[in-house]
Parts: C-alpha cells; structure tokens; sequence
C-alpha cells in the first residue's frame, strides 16, 4: 500500500453500514464473485477497499435490487 493513502481506503464494516448489511454479507458476496476482491493490508487480514470499489459495490446492488433481490441475498443474481 502506498504511504499517505490510507485514507482512501474504508474497511468491511463501512461498507456494511453504507449498504445496510452485515459485513458477513459483503464478505459472502466476495467470495461469490458478485463485488471486487478487497486489498488486504500486508501482515493482517483486513478487508480495505478503495472508493472506487464501493461505487461499483453500490452499483451492483442496484443491479441486484432492479432484478427484484432482497438486499442480503445476492446469490440468486444470474
């Protein structure tokens, strides 16, 4: 990670909060391939990702909610 930058990056229960689900969801969805992998900091296992990540996460979960999802189940996106 590049010095000073930190602070563009918001951690899983951020994400959570902005999309009004459990971090257990965004991680889920993670692993389903349905939002960007998040970078990890060096030495811990920290989910971070960048603002440009969560205007994508954002974007998706439009996608999912037009399609008729409930918010914390995107499995059934096709």
């Amino acid at each position: 990670m590049v010095e000073g930058a930190a602070e563009q990056f918001v951690g899983i229960g951020v994400v959570a909060d902005e999309l009004g689900v459990c971090p257990s969801t965004v991680r889920k969805w993670e692993r389903q391939g349905r939002i960007p992998t998040a970078a990890r900091i060096a030495g811990q296992d920290r989910r971070i990702y960048r603002p440009e990540d969560l205007a994508l996460i954002r974007e998706r979960m439009v996608e999912m909610q037009t399609a008729g999802q409930r918010r914390g189940d995107p499995a059934r996106a096709a």
